[in-house]
């Protein structure tokens, strides 16, 4: 599998920046269909670790004052991620359907499809980040407030997606060697992070009935947290991909051997 070498070593990577850039697919298609999947490969995964930085951002904005120039600055950068996302998704959705357009096999047109479906779930992982980012200002503009429990519990949700974001981009950085393990790992941790949802939903009714924090404080906490959980689900969802497709890469390769 040295086509992802080939690629690296074909275009030159640019310098990463907040700006809206490509780093593997803005030169248009190669003559070989193969290198072209690859390099769409790599453009996905680039594409992942940059709304990777948006959960990041958002980490950091769950901790910082609403209404000072630090918040404001955050919140105004994740909703620019948020549109370079949205035009790395039609980009990359373009580049494939070209690609797909041409002589491949049946095998190359399904996992051009499936990378079709990584780049949509991608999309929905920013837009959640930024509907957390705009529930954290919605908070405030109604004078809610958190308590201490209410934000190590967001923490703790946000690690769990943060592990799991970290290994769906491991695996999508290296795609063609996904192993069983991977998948086992990603399975595990999506049990985890809908496991902690419930848990952290039966406490806040408690909580809230024990008068621990108003009910509107509550309505805001559950829906970062559920919003959270949503971006564990769009993960997995690539990860069920990835598996899928190494299913049928096997099943292709036992055929012919």
């Amino acid at each position: 599998k040295q086509l992802v070498k080939i690629v690296n070593w074909l275009i030159k990577t640019k310098k990463e920046e907040d700006g809206f850039s490509l780093k593997y697919i803005s030169g248009g298609l190669m003559n070989a269909a193969e290198l072209n999947i690859a390099a769409a490969q790599r453009e996905i995964a680039v594409y992942a670790e940059r709304v990777e930085r948006m959960l990041g951002m958002v980490k950091q904005l769950v901790h910082t004052k609403t209404g000072t120039e630090e918040f404001n600055k955050i919140y105004t950068r994740i909703g620019k991620y948020e549109d370079i996302s949205d035009r790395m998704e039609i980009e990359i959705a373009n580049y494939l359907n070209m690609v797909i357009d041409g002589r491949l096999s049946h095998d190359a047109k399904m996992r051009i499809s499936t990378m079709l479906n990584f780049v949509g779930e991608i999309e929905s992982i920013a837009d959640s980040c930024n509907n957390i980012a705009r529930t954290l200002v919605r908070k405030e503009e109604a004078h809610a407030h958190f308590s201490e429990e209410n934000y190590k519990n967001i923490d703790t949700m946000l690690k769990y997606v943060s592990e799991a974001m970290s290994n769906m981009i491991a695996v999508l950085a290296d795609l063609d060697n996904a192993t069983e393990e991977d998948m086992i790992r990603s399975y595990n941790k999506e049990r985890e992070i809908n496991n902690y949802r419930n848990l952290l939903r039966t406490e806040n009714i408690e909580n809230i009935n024990q008068k621990k924090y108003p009910y509107q404080a509550g309505i805001f906490y559950m829906d970062i947290v559920c919003e959270a959980e949503k971006v564990g689900d769009f993960i997995i969802n690539v990860i069920e991909g990835v598996d899928e497709q190494l299913r049928r890469h096997h099943h292709v390769a036992s055929m012919h051997s």
